[in-house]
């Protein structure tokens, strides 16, 4: 690492970064109704306001699981094409070794988790979700409709794909995961990736890369392969099941710690 240009962003220069594996964080675990979430990380601390985020039971085909207002204001309302509930985002912190006793903070993996309900074709233009086509139709459509909100704002330098073209395929874990990137030109981008649960219901998990490149930069493809290294660890360690009618599961968080024989031990935190 005594190679490092520090006149140029470091990202470029690097070919792996290391983070603290998403397996040894602790285990948070949903009850959806309909579907079981799971999934590792660090929970980001609220410093400030009162949001609030899904508990371990949310079903997803309750309308009363949506929020509509937040700090007295609507969300939502009947006229809306979806509505949408947000689980407790997460972070990690991502470094570089720089010598045998000395470590470089390179930048943070910020996480956010929704689940989204599409309301009615009328409303949203969709007729069935489990199509590709009209699938992607839709993710366009909702970060198009948000990039030109906040462009009336005066947010001039977000962004967003240009055409639905642009929204990469992945298979992952046996499950199709579509992915559009918009964000912020002076801050940060964000990697947003949708499965679909049902016809009404989409999962989305945004990945926003923070202080891995300069304002305005546009990163190489091997910066983002690096930056975005992260993503796929969290996601390989996400787990989606289909619930059969009848059954329970265990929820909520499962902290790891390792006892003096050196096992691990797990102790529930719900």
């Amino acid at each position: 690492m005594d190679s490092l240009d520090l006149n140029s962003p470091i990202i470029e220069q690097l070919d792996e970064i290391y983070w603290s594996p998403f397996d040894t964080m602790p285990l948070h675990q949903f009850d959806l109704g309909l579907w079981h979430l799971s999934f590792n990380g660090k929970l980001l601390q609220q410093t400030y306001g009162g949001r609030k985020y899904a508990p371990y039971v949310t079903p997803i085909d309750k309308e009363e699981s949506y929020p509509r207002f937040y700090g007295g204001q609507p969300m939502w309302d009947d006229e809306s094409p979806y509505i949408w509930f947000t689980f407790h985002p997460i972070r990690t912190t991502c470094s570089v070794h720089v010598g045998p006793d000395d470590t470089w903070i390179v930048g943070g993996g910020y996480f956010s988790i929704q689940v989204i309900q599409v309301q009615e074709a009328s409303k949203s233009g969709v007729f069935k979700l489990s199509d590709c086509s009209q699938l992607k139709q839709f993710i366009f459509k909702k970060h198009k409709d948000d990039l030109e909100y906040l462009q009336e704002l005066g947010h001039e330098d977000r962004f967003s794909a240009w055409t639905p073209d642009e929204i990469q395929e992945y298979k992952i874990k046996g499950r199709d995961w579509y992915e559009i990137v918009d964000g912020t030109r002076a801050l940060n981008w964000c990697f947003n990736l949708y499965t679909h649960l049902s016809d009404k219901h989409l999962l989305c998990i945004t990945y926003e890369p923070r202080q891995f490149w300069p304002p305005y930069h546009v990163p190489s493809e091997k910066a983002l392969l690096v930056s975005k290294s992260p993503m796929w660890d969290f996601m390989d360690n996400l787990e989606l099941s289909k619930m059969e009618e009848g059954s329970q599961v265990i929820t909520g968080t499962l902290e790891r710690e390792a006892d003096i024989s050196g096992e691990d031990e797990f102790d529930s935190s719900w």
